[in-house]
């Protein structure tokens, strides 16, 4: 935690030389400058009084009063004419006001971490609203995380995974460090022998989070053979939420069952020879995405076997060919096949009692090699205008 107080009182930087103030009735900027003429290069180490260019620099600042507070400050480039550095150009620093590349002052980020240490992050974010710094919860919770990681740099929890740099492309590798979720490195290749070289060079590393593929597992053996290898969190939701799916999805008859039973709906007693118990499901490979499953394809192909059910459900009970047309019919459509064939989803010529008539004795006729259905009398095949006829 921060031993230095930041609440000792609201003053401007000693650094920074106030040019304008302006308030527009929620927010308070004060725009200046870095005092000097002159500044030292952050490589050699060498004073320099040539300026190059400038640019503004936008920080958030303590509140005053409760109103929040944003500095404006003109940072000045400088030439460095040292020959021997590598750098030629820089910007000035401002040391005790803001780090490089930071967003905030140095005395907001310890009021954060203050808040962050004692509340927490929701807690912590309500009441830094009320103060008048606007902050979220994750970002009090990096600040600890911060806090802790600031001291060394040695990975010891890493993820490895495949990273694809475009699409259609050879695929690279990714390295997360999982404690300070941050990417670590990423190269070009996904081979066991670039995974084994990089935590080779790491020996910080104690475990290692990977999928299921056997380049990241014996990369992770060659490389880090004492590190502890875990399945990452992704990979092990989606495993369970797949085999549930599955689990539930050969247990649909008795989950239909049950919920019937609930309801106090009686089952529909079967006909003789019905053939209810040789409808089995469709077979159900682990990893199929879920909307080809029940999607609306799965429902239209549920809808076509209730239907061919039905249909033999009334041949067996002696129905003529012609009742089942009219059913169909007024169904808004016969049903596609009565044969004891698994339904399937090409058509038969004709329509009415013709369709039926050609659907009931299409087995015999195909076994006899009659490749043409013909219509009974009173009706015109389709293979008569001109349409060609398949079984």
């Amino acid at each position: 935690m921060p031993d230095i107080d930041p609440y000792g009182g609201f003053t401007i930087p000693n650094r920074l030389h106030v040019d304008a103030l302006s308030f527009d009735g929620e927010l308070l900027t004060i725009s200046g400058s870095v005092r000097g003429s002159e500044a030292h290069c952050p490589v050699c180490d060498q004073t320099s009084r040539r300026v190059h260019s400038h640019y503004t620099r936008t920080l958030a600042d303590l509140p005053w009063s409760g109103t929040p507070v944003r500095l404006r400050v003109r940072v000045r480039k400088f030439f460095c004419d040292e020959p021997a550095c590598e750098r030629r150009i820089f910007a000035e620093r401002l040391g005790g006001v803001a780090r490089v590349h930071a967003r905030t002052t140095e005395r907001q980020r310890e009021a954060l971490e203050w808040i962050a240490f004692a509340l927490g992050g929701e807690a912590g974010a309500r009441l830094a609203r009320e103060l008048g710094l606007l902050v979220s919860p994750d970002a009090l919770l990096n600040r600890i995380r911060e806090t802790f990681f600031s001291c060394g740099e040695d990975v010891r929890v890493v993820g490895v995974d495949d990273f694809g740099f475009r699409r259609g492309h050879s695929s690279g590798t990714i390295l997360v460090d999982l404690e300070r979720r941050r990417v670590v490195d990423l190269f070009e290749g996904h081979s066991v022998e670039s995974i084994a070289r990089w935590l080779g060079q790491h020996p910080s590393v104690e475990v290692v989070g990977r999928d299921r593929s056997n380049v990241c597992r014996e990369g992770a053996n060659a490389g880090a053979p004492d590190a502890l290898q875990v399945a990452d969190r992704w990979h092990l939701l989606r495993s369970l939420a797949l085999g549930l799916e599955e689990f539930l999805l050969r247990k649909r008859s008795a989950l239909e069952g049950a919920a019937a039973s609930e309801r106090g709906e009686e089952e529909e007693e079967p006909l003789p020879g019905s053939i209810d118990d040789d409808v089995s499901t469709l077979p159900v490979r682990l990893g199929r995405p879920y909307g080809s499953i029940e999607g609306p394809a799965q429902k239209r192909h549920e809808r076509l076997v209730e239907r061919w059910k039905h249909v033999r459900r009334l041949h067996l009970a002696g129905a003529s060919a012609k009742d089942i047309a009219e059913w169909g019919s007024a169904r808004a459509g016969a049903p596609s096949t009565a044969t004891e064939s698994w339904p399937n989803r090409r058509r038969a010529p004709g329509t009415g009692e013709g369709r039926a008539s050609w659907i009931l004795t299409c087995p015999t006729c195909w076994s006899g090699g009659t490749r043409a259905a013909a219509a009974p009398s009173g009706s015109t095949p389709r293979s008569a205008r001109g349409a060609t006829v398949t079984a």
